[in-house]
């Protein structure tokens, strides 16, 4: 069973590959140096995020939900970007989980609330990839290895159930 998962932003967006619960490979698609406006900037990440799909065929892809940003059209430009993504995943035979941020930490054990800030949580998937898998990655990266990694402890991937759900 392979399952990929996407830590997406329009800059920098960290993806990784698990088959049978085990971490196969990762990486980030950087597009912070680039030039382009914000929405054409969104419509070339979606694209190179298609492109990982199309390269590893997952029967599962794990993404992390929008959430509350300061700014409006932030949550806009995310919500295009994970439509994008849902809608060719699905036209592509990929089933689609999307997991809150809270949830994927919750049952990593993750310290979190309001007191926590941004850094202190990507620090603790720094941490977490650094001592299960001896990886020394990005935190985009080390992100998505999370959220991988969450969803297995949270659905329950097999080949007899295509919807991956206990």
């Amino acid at each position: 069973m392979r399952v990929l998962s996407f830590d997406q932003s329009t800059r920098v967006s960290g993806w990784s590959l698990f088959e049978n619960n085990q971490y196969v490979c990762s990486g980030v698609v950087d597009m912070s140096k680039s030039k382009l406006a914000t929405t054409e900037r969104s419509f070339e990440m979606a694209r190179k995020l298609w492109k990982i799909l199309n390269k590893y065929k997952p029967d599962y892809l794990i993404i992390e939900d929008t959430q509350q940003q300061n700014n409006v059209q932030t949550v806009i430009t995310l919500a295009r970007l994970q439509g994008m993504i849902i809608g060719y995943a699905e036209a592509h035979g990929t089933k689609v989980h999307i997991l809150l941020p809270s949830a994927w930490r919750k049952v990593l054990g993750y310290s979190q609330g309001p007191k926590v800030k941004r850094a202190e949580l990507k620090q603790q998937s720094i941490d977490y990839v650094k001592n299960k898998y001896k990886l020394d990655l990005p935190e985009d990266e080390c992100e998505s290895c999370c959220i991988n990694d969450a969803a297995h402890k949270i659905y329950n991937f097999s080949d007899d159930d295509i919807w991956g759900e206990k």
